[in-house]
């Protein structure tokens, strides 16, 4: 039986380009999904069917420990082996909101499906990976996760992927004397049906041309090769130099302040501990609004959590 990868989050999205590239390199393959079964079991068996290889889906949902646990075991049962893990699941919040905006369970969804789930699954993969001294792990992260750079409106998802950039190096420092590698893709701007397809065909293709999920697939499998024994602890933009925190995320959906204060209002100034009336409001995009608030002498400028709306009448 030749090498086995499992790749999680299959059902959709990159996952889908991964899968079908490292079917043509000949891996049979683990395919891993939470909810969408019949579109993961489809994928396996369309490409058992066309590139001669075994493969295989399996439900787990990934940020509970026991399930993961689960997984690994039936995929060991299944193949009697695993080579390569490619974390791929990961759930990201579409609307963006202010960390104070942030339920825990928002949090907690972020953290424990971006995060904790790779701890799950590495910690039981590498197990398998170290008596046949050979292993590949790619994790998924973003735009200059290597810096922990500040992604404004994205803190939670943010902040475990930098977590997880951290987990990518740590494994690979631990575990380059058992042969095992691992390295994080950081794609660029990939959306809709361009995650799961393959680039157009030809050798000479535009350099400015949008990125998709099999461009991505190609370096995973450069990784992957064996002669890749050295490319480990690397966090490599594929990006195609675009600033994709800087350029595609500013200006989309509006941010706003989850409440205003019309003009005349009377508020209490909480700096103040004073009551003044609001005189003008400054709306800016994707940031917090600027009131202008005078009490007799007193004009000052604040932003809407400084201030808390009064009976009119109680100046």
């Amino acid at each position: 039986m030749g090498k086995v990868a499992l790749i999680t989050g299959s059902a959709s999205g990159l996952a889908v380009a991964f899968a079908r590239q490292l079917a043509r390199d000949g891996y049979d393959l683990a395919l891993n999904y939470r909810t969408g079964k019949e579109r993961c079991e489809q994928l396996a068996a369309n490409l058992s069917r066309a590139r001669g290889i075994s493969a295989a889906a399996f439900a787990a949902d990934m940020t509970r420990a026991a399930e993961v646990s689960r997984l690994v075991d039936d995929v060991a049962a299944r193949f009697g082996r695993l080579d390569v893990v490619v974390h791929s699941a990961g759930p990201f919040i579409a609307r963006r909101k202010r960390l104070t905006d942030y339920t825990g369970e928002e949090w907690r969804e972020m953290i424990d499906g971006n995060l904790s789930s790779a701890f799950y699954l590495f910690r039981k993969a590498i197990l398998l990976m170290r008596p046949q001294g050979f292993g590949r792990i790619i994790t998924v992260g973003f735009d200059r996760v290597d810096e922990a750079p500040g992604w404004v409106y994205r803190s939670a998802y943010a902040a475990a992927k930098v977590g997880l950039a951290s987990l990518t190096r740590s494994i690979a420092h631990e575990e380059r004397e058992n042969g095992i590698t691992a390295n994080m893709i950081c794609p660029g701007d990939i959306r809709g049906r361009a995650k799961e397809s393959d680039p157009p065909q030809g050798e000479w293709q535009s350099a400015v041309r949008s990125p998709v999920g099999g461009d991505l697939a190609r370096v995973i499998s450069l990784l992957l090769h064996p002669d890749a024994q050295f490319v480990t602890g690397n966090i490599l933009s594929l990006t195609n130099g675009e600033d994709i925190l800087g350029r595609y995320d500013a200006g989309r959906s509006q941010v706003v302040d989850s409440r205003t204060i019309p003009l005349g209002a009377v508020v209490r100034v909480i700096p103040w501990n004073e009551l003044a009336v609001v005189t003008d409001r400054k709306d800016r995009t994707n940031q917090r609004s600027i009131y202008t608030v005078s009490r007799e002498d007193h004009i000052a400028q604040f932003t809407v959590d400084q201030l808390e709306e009064e009976n009119p009448d109680g100046i």
